[in-house]
């Protein structure tokens, strides 16, 4: 330490505990979770209404895990309050870019893709045809998430050794 000759006044101070004078301000709360990030994502499943509820959701978590992916949703899912808005990937919401994006029951609203655009490989699992997330889609699956995820999910533990 370097004495510098200044004459600073050193006094004594117990601050209050409790009471008025007692304040607190909670800037930010981070919580340590297991989950990977999602703007770092390699790998990014993504849900959309075609799940018709939150109490669905169990699958697509279990996809990510079996993956090792991020979890991500479309802005009416949490909008709805399905999933929370950290997760909302698109022209509102967060703009990612994996090696692997997964859309599962999203229809790919003009919206929605201006947040995946980037991605190296898009894969889409959707029971319509006509879903513009097709138009640009890597791979595409036509067919009932509630059948073509679990069979996907089996598939990969068999192919992982799971």
């Amino acid at each position: 330490m370097k004495e510098t000759g200044g004459t600073a006044q050193v006094e004594d101070y117990s601050a209050p505990v409790g009471g008025e004078d007692f304040s607190t301000i909670v800037k930010d709360i981070v919580r340590a979770t297991d989950k990977i990030s999602l703007p770092e994502a390699e790998i990014v499943v993504s849900a959309g209404r075609g799940l018709k509820g939150p109490e669905n959701w169990g699958m697509i978590e279990e996809l990510a895990s079996v993956l090792g992916a991020a979890t991500a949703c479309s802005k009416p899912v949490s909008d709805a309050g399905w999933r929370p808005h950290s997760e909302h990937v698109g022209q509102t919401g967060l703009v990612v870019s994996p090696n692997l994006y997964i859309a599962i029951g999203i229809s790919g609203a003009i919206q929605h893709l201006a947040g995946v655009s980037s991605s190296k490989t898009i894969v889409v699992i959707n029971k319509d045809p006509e879903a513009p997330f097709f138009k640009v889609a890597d791979y595409g699956i036509v067919g009932d998430a509630f059948v073509v995820v679990p069979k996907l999910i089996e598939a990969l533990k068999v192919y992982k050794g799971n």
